[in-house]
């Protein structure tokens, strides 16, 4: 896919991600692949084989998991995806509720980071 669009390779990804096929995944994701939580926690997975097993890991706790895409914004092999989760480790009251960011980048054309920010961390007053 290192010729195809960013925002493309992004919308296969969460495709995959949405069917549950971590070794489609894996193979839209560079050798060495950066993921960050919610919380701030920074994971580094090097090789296909760990990033497939992450993915497995988390889609065999949440088999239902969604990424519902609203809008997406691009700014050179970067793409920001903008939507709601369901079947995450959130209640799906919870879910409603929320907004989430995802910040993707992409190194020769397979994602190389991979954020999550949710309106859940923001603390207004």
């Amino acid at each position: 896919m290192s010729g195809s669009a960013p925002e493309s390779v992004i919308l296969e990804f969460i495709e995959r991600i949405n069917r549950g096929d971590s070794a489609g995944i894996a193979s839209l994701t560079a050798p060495v692949y950066t993921f960050k939580d919610m919380e701030g926690r920074v994971y580094i997975v090097e090789g296909a084989e760990a990033i497939k097993e992450s993915w497995d890991e988390y889609l065999s706790a949440y088999p239902s998991y969604k990424i519902l895409v609203q809008h997406v914004l691009r700014s050179g092999d970067g793409v920001a995806i903008v939507g709601q989760t369901t079947g995450s480790h959130l209640s799906p009251e919870v879910e409603q509720k929320e907004t989430v960011l995802w910040i993707a980048e992409l190194e020769d054309g397979l994602v190389s980071a991979w954020r999550i920010y949710s309106t859940l961390m923001v603390d207004v007053e």
